[in-house]
């Protein structure tokens, strides 16, 4: 392989090696930083903080909200998010006493009607 590159690259003239150069020093530039991102990317899956917009590994941390729960900044779609808002229990509205109660009926082994009824 490197004797077939060597032969095409002595068959350009001046101006066309030029151009080679930069096309092949381009594209090794695009692969150290697609392997770099990809790089990033495995640190943050190990994390497992996943934007829920545009689904990519790329968060930071960025503050907390006014409850004290972290939130999250992608990097990728600049959406800003906490880690339970795709979760179940972020949309239900349940304070601490109700959430306990919630657990204790369910480990009894009642219904959902029943539990919501107690609720």
């Amino acid at each position: 392989m490197e004797k077939i590159i060597q032969e095409l690259v002595n068959t350009l003239t001046d101006d066309q090696f030029l151009e080679f150069y930069e096309k092949v020093k381009q594209q090794a530039e695009l692969i150290k930083k697609q392997k770099r991102l990809n790089e990033i990317d495995q640190k943050f899956r190990a994390r497992g903080i996943k934007c829920p917009k545009c689904e990519s590994y790329h968060c930071v941390k960025n503050g907390n909200n006014s409850e004290g729960k972290q939130k999250y900044l992608c990097k990728n779609c600049r959406a800003s998010f906490d880690a339970f808002c795709n979760h179940f229990i972020y949309w239900i509205h349940l304070n601490y006493e109700q959430w306990n109660l919630l657990i204790q009926i369910s480990l009894l082994g009642q219904s959902s009607k029943t539990i919501s009824r107690f609720i």
